[in-house]
């Protein structure tokens, strides 16, 4: 602020303008690049669209497991198997790991969860007055 010092509300305000308008075009050129320049599908065929479409999924699944540290065949293999996600981590004390022993899966899947009893829960609300049938407009 030492830089304004002395200097009027106007010039303080053209700069933050300025600086403003400069990050806000700066993060807009490139969605504005693949909006103006983007290839245009509309006279592709079906099958030229789908291999579009699948070159654009083999970047996308290049990436992500380029960002994860995981082979992109391995990634691929994953979403085409239906393999389970990364492992679940084990209980940290052993009250949680007698609970997960000592539970039955199909009581489990049978026992409603805490918020479906939640849902189920039908409270009493106060009385309501009784409608009157006068005329509010006259």
């Amino acid at each position: 602020m030492k830089t304004f010092e002395g200097r009027s509300l106007k010039s303080i305000i053209i700069f933050t303008v300025v600086i403003h308008a400069i990050l806000l075009i700066g993060t807009s050129v490139p969605y504005l690049m693949g909006a103006v320049t983007g290839e245009d599908t509309s006279e592709m065929s079906e099958d030229e669209r789908l291999t579009a479409a699948a070159k654009e999924a083999t970047a996308a699944i290049r990436e992500i497991a380029e960002r994860n540290g995981v082979k992109p065949q391995e990634l691929s293999s994953r979403f085409a198997d239906g393999a389970p996600r990364a492992p679940e981590a084990a209980p940290e004390n052993e009250a949680a790991e007698a609970a997960l022993e000592d539970t039955n899966p199909d009581e489990t899947m049978e026992s409603e969860s805490l918020i479906e009893q939640e849902i189920k829960k039908v409270e009493e609300g106060p009385e309501l007055p009784p409608i009157e049938e006068e005329d509010l407009f006259k």
